[in-house]
């Protein structure tokens, strides 16, 4: 008789709990969400950080509080969030850098973000923009090209192991050149040395180089985006100039600890891919030299794994060490 009241019941029970669930969901979050940055309050990821934040308080009418926790190239940061509980009230304001180089080059830290991360959303895309100092004697690429098949030339880049770094080194094995790689301590300094005449060329981003290029202490010969970027028109795409498979770039996107419900991730994809239709912030971020991107989050996730895949046969290769 017990073990029938028991069998009885089953069904009541699984129906109150999913009827529990869906409520709980319903009202996720009522409480304020914490969301850690792994950089320094002012940088480009967390200003993605906090666009996103105000969108999500906006919508939600809840806090969504940004907690900069910077170390480790923001590793230490992405590792934070994975050991959180997967409520949804720990999320990370991730970038390429932590999520696809770092786990290669801090191999001892035994971090795939593809493992203990679950993707909600790629909210901005900065492109790569190939960028020479302005004497140098070329007019393209095919000329730049040319040039580093009979001179040495020198790439500067924001420091080994950086984005950059990779992109640079990425460029050179498509092209079949090898030029000596120069690094700095940022991008400003790297850019500010090629404006003076002291390095020849980088692989840098199209915000950080656009105002160099505007002001003409640099000249650009392509951008690595799909299409070509509003803050510069008059450049063209590689792909335009019929290199295939250099679309590369640094990008910003949020996440969640594995485990996380589904219906709470697509609630904040939902929320963020409707915000990035307002005109004010598409102009901002385009004009800046940015991508505003959206998506459903497996298209983060597989941007994940290209670029894992991609930096790590690089990195191996360089025998990319910590420094």
């Amino acid at each position: 008789m017990r073990r029938f009241c028991i069998f009885a019941l089953a069904p009541l029970l699984l129906m109150f709990s999913s009827t529990f669930a869906i409520a709980q969901s319903s009202s996720y979050p009522n409480r304020p969400v914490k969301m850690i940055v792994g950089f320094p309050a002012g940088g480009a990821v967390d200003a993605a950080g906090r666009t996103m934040a105000q969108a999500l308080q906006k919508s939600l009418n809840q806090s969504f509080v940004v907690d900069n926790r910077p170390g480790v190239g923001g590793m230490l940061a992405m590792q934070e969030v994975a050991r959180a509980s997967p409520d949804g009230y720990t999320l990370a304001v991730g970038s390429a850098g932590p999520l696809t180089v770092s786990p290669s080059i801090f191999k001892s830290a035994n971090f795939d973000p593809r493992q203990s991360l679950a993707p909600i959303i790629w909210f901005v895309n900065n492109p790569g923009i190939v960028v020479i100092r302005k004497d140098l004697p070329v007019n393209s690429v095919a000329e730049l090209v040319q040039l580093s098949k009979t001179r040495q030339l020198n790439m500067a880049s924001a420091g080994t192991g950086s984005v950059l770094h990779l992109m640079g080194e990425y460029f050179q094995d498509r092209m079949g050149i090898k030029w000596t790689h120069i690094p700095y301590k940022g991008s400003g300094p790297a850019l500010l040395d090629m404006a003076a005449g002291r390095t020849d060329v980088a692989l840098d981003l199209i915000p950080s180089a656009a105002p160099l290029v505007k002001s003409g202490q640099l000249r650009a010969l392509a951008v690595t985006s799909s299409k070509r970027s509003p803050a510069l028109p008059d450049v063209p795409t590689l792909t335009e100039l019929g290199y295939e498979g250099l679309e590369m770039g640094s990008w910003m996107g949020l996440l969640a600890p594995k485990g996380t419900s589904s219906e709470s991730i697509n609630k904040l994809n939902a929320i963020l891919n409707q915000a990035m239709k307002d005109p004010e912030l598409v102009a901002r971020v385009s004009n800046a030299g940015g991508e505003l991107v959206g998506g459903s989050p497996q298209d983060l996730a597989n941007l994940m794994n290209k670029d894992l895949n991609r930096w790590a046969v690089i990195i191996n290769r360089l025998n990319i060490q910590p420094d």
